[in-house]
């Protein structure tokens, strides 16, 4: 207990929460609630919720065990015996294209721009009939503007075939400059990205505030940092910054965790493997290989670095909390969720519990069982792969939703306050269970109030088929569209929804400065699609606002921040989260979409806590606000150009 209100344990036949609360209800598949004295939120409220949700979930699954391991989970085993097919939900009538169903209602229309674009990458994801682990979990992409211009450029993360060798140079990361117009040009060696080896994921962030973003690559291998030069290249300084782990990373968030104004980085691991102690999984006297569970790759914990403002990043995991437990961790999200001026982290993780980090300042404390936001709504662990945040019912909390494995649905965690999750993602996001979801984004992309979802989607194996199994490895895009009463799954406009695909980096920005988001999808071996959003209708288009925050009392980036913005129509909240997605990075740019049309106003929360609004402002428009250096002064908006 936290004594701040509310807390929600979730495990399904277990009874040991029970022994850890005062004023606890008892609920239905042993759910406990359990409260402070003098709750801020009422028992009968939250009881309520919890009721309504199981009932239309009904109960059921197996216990989890105490390393997270549920029932459900990835299972394959090095054995010479194969696994018994799983048994997994279907979407009704595949005789639409991509596999869904032909029923599904159409929404959203996406654009697959072609090769006139100039983007001419190729995915290595290092997959074999070896099966070599890193080789399932694929690279991510991300957006990040590195030359000041407005428009966001690309970053691919690319792999390597195993063994990899020592200076392999095959198959580098790839960074191209955005030209306008969907024109793209290759510029990796002009930057000076050369490498090799295997990257994993991108994350993205002004780390020495000069004003010019910098990324960081996570890597099955040594990570590295590049920093902006200000000229448009970059230099790699991970060694001589103190952040060049031999652990093999995936997610990272750039953010300032204790209000110094100097950038902080969280790093997720996954687990130990290497390739000479790879294990057999699926079915030795066939001589087919399947990727073993993560159960067989043991976990590494996460790492943290603090800031110092000289050049250097010092490894804090120990003194701030997060480097127990160890759990193999995948996306990551920096926000403050819990409204006191901290960044808090919430991480999904790979058959383990996920986790909830809440900043008290110097420290982080885990408390991701207590929120409610660690398991399913049975009490499961699921394999979590990517993560987003967004206000989906109009309350101006932030709800977060992670990415599952086959046979586990997309889990949406909805706030109730006072540091409590509700999950509903079994009814919420309904149709996912055949698919094994990764990147993930929630964004309006209809301009019509609701946050809408779209995850990419891919199996881990390619061969299941030889072993009967279930699950097929090129799989559709799941997009669900926010409703009145919730979501529901739909078909989308578009040549690329047309065909299944291997999914798995995800990032979201306003490549074509029309004012809503489009989308870079990241693919297994394959070209990555670029997505020109099509849902909005021009004159609509020109109803939204594109927002740079600036920071001045805290980091410059300003990752933390939250938006609200209120017109005669509503109420929209928009989140200044760092990371999130899986392994990728969408833009720090926020597109704003207030309801109807005239004039609004806009409420900001800091990401120091402190809160300010401009009133009457005009729509149409890209404006940067910067962060006034004395609290009592107001802020400066700053007209930029289109």
């Amino acid at each position: 207990m936290n004594g701040r209100g509310m807390n929600v344990f979730i495990r399904s036949g277990q009874t040991a929460a029970a022994t850890a609360c005062r004023g606890q209800v008892m609920l239905r598949c042993g759910v406990v609630l359990c409260g402070a004295a003098g709750p801020r939120v009422g028992l009968l409220r939250v009881a309520a919720a919890w009721l309504l949700a199981l009932m239309v979930a009904g109960c059921g699954g197996g216990s989890t065990s105490e390393t997270g391991v549920g029932a459900a989970s990835r299972d394959s085993q090095p054995a010479a015996a194969v696994d018994s097919p799983v048994n997994s939900g279907k979407v009704a009538d595949r005789s639409a294209a991509g596999g869904l169903d032909a029923s599904l209602p159409q929404a959203f229309a996406f654009e697959l721009m072609g090769v006139d674009t100039g983007v001419d990458f190729q995915q290595t994801s290092g997959n074999s009939p070896d099966k070599p682990f890193p080789g399932a979990n694929g690279t991510g992409c991300g957006l990040i503007d590195i030359d000041l211009d407005g428009r966001p450029d690309l970053v691919f993360a690319n792999g390597a075939k195993f063994p990899i060798a020592d200076g392999e140079t095959e198959t580098p990361d790839r960074i191209y400059r955005n030209r306008g117009g969907w024109r793209f040009s290759d510029v990796t060696a002009e930057v000076g990205l050369v490498n090799w080896g295997y990257s994993c994921g991108i994350a993205t962030g002004d780390l020495n505030s000069d004003g010019f973003p910098d990324f960081y690559l996570t890597r099955y291998g040594v990570n590295q940092l590049w920093l902006s030069l200000g000229d448009g290249t970059y230099e790699e300084v991970g060694e001589e910054w103190g952040v060049a782990d031999q652990r093999w990373g995936t997610g990272a968030a750039i953010f300032d965790f204790n209000r110094d104004g100097i950038a902080d980085l969280y790093v997720c691991n996954y687990g130990q493997w290497d390739w000479e102690s790879s294990l057999f999984c699926g079915d030795r006297e066939k001589n087919v290989r399947i990727y073993c569970s993560p159960s067989h790759v043991p976990p590494q914990g996460d790492v943290f670095y603090r800031g110092d403002g000289s050049g250097a990043m010092l490894d804090v995991s120990e003194a701030t909390g997060i480097a127990l437990p160890e759990r193999r961790g995948q996306g990551v999200l920096a926000a403050d969720l819990n409204e006191d001026g901290l960044i808090d982290l919430y991480v999904a993780n790979d058959i383990h519990p996920n986790s909830l980090f809440l900043n008290l300042g110097q420290r982080f404390q885990e408390q991701g069982e207590l929120a409610g936001i660690a398991f399913d709504h049975l009490g499961q662990s699921q394999a979590g792969m990517g993560v987003a945040i967004g206000d989906i019912n109009g309350d101006a909390r932030p709800d977060l939703l992670v990415t599952n494995y086959q046979n586990e649905h997309n889990a949406l965690y909805t706030s109730i306050g006072e540091e409590a999750w509700l999950e509903t993602g079994v009814q919420s996001l309904p149709g996912a269970l055949p698919w094994v979801g990764w990147g993930v984004v929630l964004a309006d992309f209809d301009f019509d109030g609701g946050a809408d979802v779209f995850v990419t989607n891919g199996h881990t194996d390619d061969n299941l088929a030889d072993l009967s199994k279930e699950g097929e490895y090129l799989q559709p895009a799941g997009v669900w569209q926010k409703t009145a009463t919730g979501f529901r799954l739909v078909r989308c406009r578009g040549e690329y929804f047309a065909e299944p695909h291997a999914g798995r980096g995800l990032a979201a920005g306003d490549l074509d400065g029309d004012f809503d988001a489009d989308l870079v999808v990241s693919h297994q071996d394959g070209k990555p699609a670029i997505l020109q959003n099509r849902s909005v209708d021009p004159p609509r288009q020109q109803l939204a606002v594109q927002v740079q925050l600036v920071g001045t009392r805290g980091h410059r980036d300003a990752r933390g921040g939250v938006l609200t913005a209120i017109s005669e129509a509503g109420m929209q909240t928009w989140f200044a989260a760092a990371g999130g997605s899986y392994a990728s990075a969408s833009d720090s740019q926020i597109v704003l979409s207030p309801a109807g049309d005239g004039a609004f106003d806009l409420r900001i929360r800091w990401p120091d806590g402190s809160r300010e609004e401009f009133s009457g402002l005009s729509r149409g428009n890209r404006i940067a606000i910067v962060q006034a250096i004395d609290e009592a002064a107001g802020s400066r908006l700053i007209q930029l150009p289109r």
